[in-house]
């Protein structure tokens, strides 16, 4: 597993490097920690392996670029892994709801059993991630694919085709079946045609979804109660 810490603190810096190492030692977890000192400097470095980072943990209050807005710029560039933001109030997380965040740690608990509570179920979402592949069965060949990197589902007649990373695959099933396998791993129907990842979901209308790649797709009368719904359940604050 590869984690991030973005702080301009050195003392913080250092601080939740400590104690994130010793969690993930204690959990038994293989951990590459990578450490900037700006959002600027990290968003350089990390431009290029997005997909080979597991989680960040982004302070929001830092000087030029601050942790939402990088947030949101490595969204928008493609990154899926979980964000936690550190903050001193939690009166500072007003769109971390948009960027998709896993939670918060506020600064001054970094011993306190809420952040450890918290950095253990996000190293553990991640590893958990990590390790989930389908195997998919097309014509005359099979794609095994990270659910992780799978943004969505589209069905057209018996073909169903998958769109992941920057790539798709065709194979013939059900979208009723795909959604019975893949709902209580965060996928959800928002139309007859199309099956969503929820953390691939940057916003949503009554009438569309935008993906974090930007990708547009339509929601269904039907289905959008249940996709606010789902949105709120994996939001926090």
């Amino acid at each position: 597993m590869r984690v991030v810490i973005c702080d301009d603190n050195p003392i913080e810096r250092k601080s939740l490097l400590e104690i994130t190492t010793h969690i993930s030692k204690s959990e038994g977890l293989d951990t590459e920690f990578e450490v900037f000192e700006s959002a600027k400097q990290m968003l350089f470095e990390v431009e290029d392996k997005l997909e080979l980072i597991d989680v960040m943990f982004l302070d929001i209050n830092m000087p030029g670029i601050d942790g939402m807005e990088a947030a949101s710029k490595l969204r928008s560039n493609g990154y899926i892994g979980e964000i936690v933001f550190t903050t001193v109030s939690k009166n500072h997380m007003l769109g971390a709801f948009d960027v998709r965040a896993f939670n918060y740690i506020v600064k001054g608990e970094t011993d306190g059993a809420k952040t450890v509570k918290i950095i253990k179920g996000v190293f553990k979402t991640a590893s958990e991630k990590s390790k989930e592949y389908i195997l998919f069965t097309g014509i005359g060949e099979y794609r095994n694919i990270a659910i992780n990197d799978i943004k969505y589902f589209e069905v057209r007649g018996k073909i169903i085709t998958v769109y992941y990373g920057s790539k798709s695959f065709e194979f013939i099933s059900t979208i009723g079946k795909l959604e019975n396998l893949l709902f209580a791993k965060g996928f959800i129907r928002v139309h007859r045609s199309f099956l969503v990842s929820l953390q691939h979901i940057k916003n949503f209308t009554y009438e569309e979804i935008t993906l974090i790649d930007n990708t547009e797709i339509p929601v269904g009368r039907k289905y959008y109660s249940g996709l606010k719904e789902a949105m709120k359940e994996n939001a926090i604050g």
